[in-house]
């Protein structure tokens, strides 16, 4: 069997011992895809993430140090904690997708 070495990635140099053919003939598993993160992810991603847990903190913020809070710090805290959980469920789908293509 014969070693192949691909091109350098992102990461850097990958190594594929054979080929396609030898590794299914074998029982081998394909190598998996690499993923790219681009940028433009990496800006959507912190973004979403930093308004996550500002949201997060000013939630723990309200709840923690208001003493006596006012139907409106109630309704911000809720509000707070709604944002935060949607802001997770962004981030989660964001990796998900960027893991599927």
């Amino acid at each position: 069997m014969t070693e192949n070495i691909t091109g350098a990635t992102a990461a850097g140099v990958t190594a594929q011992s054979g080929t396609t053919e030898e590794q299914g003939a074998l029982g081998g598993a394909a190598t998996p895809a690499v993923t790219t993160v681009t940028a433009h992810f990496k800006m959507v991603f912190l973004c979403v993430m930093s308004i996550t847990l500002l949201c997060l903190f000013a939630s723990l913020y309200i709840g923690v140090f208001v003493e006596k809070p006012t139907d409106g710090a109630k309704q911000a805290m809720d509000t707070c904690r709604t944002l935060a959980n949607l802001g997770f469920g962004a981030m989660v789908g964001l990796l998900g997708g960027k893991a599927v293509n």
